[in-house]
């Protein structure tokens, strides 16, 4: 991550905006791939998680740009959220990077 890193908290949602020093592809395979995606966010796709963890599942993939997990965490008594990861390929080779993590 870059020293442009931004993070933001409203009342309904969290914004994370970074360049990443990886490729869109790389980043892409790095949230689509479950075991990969389990390494770097700790948590497994739905039906893969044990009892009380936490987990995921894709509702839209747009490759290379935008995927958005349904994330269900049943240690909350919350209703499940939706994640939002935008991403944009940087001059560098690098890569833009957005998380959106809120109710809708």
């Amino acid at each position: 991550m870059s020293s442009a890193d931004t993070i933001e908290a409203r009342d309904d949602e969290v914004v994370v905006e970074c360049d990443l020093e990886a490729a869109p592809e790389k980043v892409w395979r790095a949230l689509t791939v479950p075991e990969l995606v389990e390494q770097w966010l700790g948590v497994a796709p739905a039906g893969a998680a044990g009892d009380g963890e936490a987990s995921y599942e894709i509702v839209e993939a747009e490759p290379f740009s935008r995927l958005r997990y349904a994330w269900h965490d049943p240690a909350t008594t919350e209703p499940d959220t939706i994640v939002t990861f935008d991403l944009a390929p940087l001059p560098d080779g690098g890569t833009w990077f957005r998380l959106t993590h809120g109710a809708t």
